[in-house]
């Protein structure tokens, strides 16, 4: 998080002045170690009834009080009832924004809520990562919006109108959040109609494991954008052209490409002989490249059988590959491993 002006003392002086500057007050509060700011919905409600009126909690994680040297975490907002009931979380900020920025956003999003709330209206907020997959989508030139009755969000061609968006091919983009079997991550997948009230699911475009970081959600987005994109760019596709570099032609099945180590193999019989096999680590070559996690190499014997670990992975620990530069790398592995002249024998 960037810096913002030394004559705010803490985090929630910060805050604190961008809601006064809407005409709202800010109050001081602690709870189990965690402190925040409370924002009463009604600006009239004193400090010492906030907590029993309509109100939103506004912290950086699990502080308003640090330094503002030390805000390393955005801000968010949760709105709760006259009960203390929560209600959703109505602001989440986004991690490339400074504090003053951030607060000035949160600001608003009070500002938004409380008019709504005042008028009588309680629109059903959208949670902090499905908001930031809907505005990742939106920048990426696609429509996007928020599905509250499954929690998802639906991803579409720019051109197409919102209430049609489901009626022809479409994207699901899913925030799993882990517990009950499931693994948290980030899950994007391809939808058309089957005819009837209910879709047909085409292709996984995109997964990532892992609550998402923004980068893993501006990187879904991307892969949803290059779904759409027409002709659509393929990660099998790079790959292919940067052996084209070396004169290698590998065979092709549905889930791998495959390097013969013989140089007068060739077709089907590829699979049957010495070879190396390469593939995403996904187990596709067909995936878009902002969804490549990485090529992995695998030495098979005479029989076609795989040997051993990868002979060419990048490490997990690096993240997530770009496809052409990853693509580059395996193709020169791939051409050095091919041209190297066989172990020498040894005889008694």
């Amino acid at each position: 998080m960037n810096s913002t002006p030394s004559a705010h003392l803490c985090e929630a002086d910060v805050m604190a002045a961008a809601l006064r500057s809407h005409g709202y007050p800010a109050f001081r509060g602690e709870d189990g170690g965690v402190s925040f700011l409370a924002v009463p919905v009604d600006p009239a409600v004193p400090a010492d009834e906030v907590r029993t009126h309509a109100h939103v909690l506004i912290a950086s994680g699990e502080h308003a009080d640090r330094p503002v040297g030390q805000h390393d975490e955005p801000w968010s907002a949760s709105l709760y009832d006259a009960d203390g009931e929560f209600v959703d979380v109505i602001y989440s900020g986004e991690q490339h924004l400074g504090i003053q920025e951030d607060a000035e956003a949160c600001a608003q999003a009070v500002v938004t809520h409380a008019a709504w709330w005042t008028a009588g209206i309680t629109p059903t907020p959208v949670p902090g990562n499905e908001q930031r997959l809907v505005d990742a989508v939106r920048r990426q030139g696609l429509g996007g919006y928020y599905d509250h009755e499954d929690g998802v969000v639906i991803g579409y061609p720019s051109g197409v109108p919102q209430e049609r968006a489901l009626r022809g091919e479409h994207l699901v983009l899913q925030v799993l959040r882990g517990g009950d079997g499931w693994q948290a991550g980030l899950c994007v997948t391809a939808w058309v109609p089957d005819g009837g009230p209910d879709f047909h699911e085409l292709a996984q475009v995109f997964a990532s494991c892992g609550l998402p970081t923004q980068a893993e959600i501006d990187r879904g987005a991307m892969a949803a954008a290059e779904w759409f994109s027409r002709p659509r760019p393929n990660a099998g596709e790079v790959l292919l052209a940067a052996l084209a570099d070396y004169g290698i032609t590998p065979a092709v099945c549905d889930s791998a490409f495959g390097v013969p180590l013989a140089l007068d193999v060739d077709g089907d019989a590829v699979w049957s002989g010495a070879h190396l096999s390469v593939a995403d680590r996904s187990g596709s070559t067909n995936h878009v490249p902002a969804a490549h996690k990485g090529w992995a190499v695998f030495l098979h014997d005479s029989a076609g059988e795989p040997v051993g670990d990868p002979v060419f992975a990048q490490p997990v620990s690096f993240g997530r590959q770009d496809c052409l530069e990853d693509s580059a790398r395996a193709a020169a592995f791939i051409a050095d491993y091919v041209t190297a002249p066989p172990p020498a024998s040894h005889s008694c």
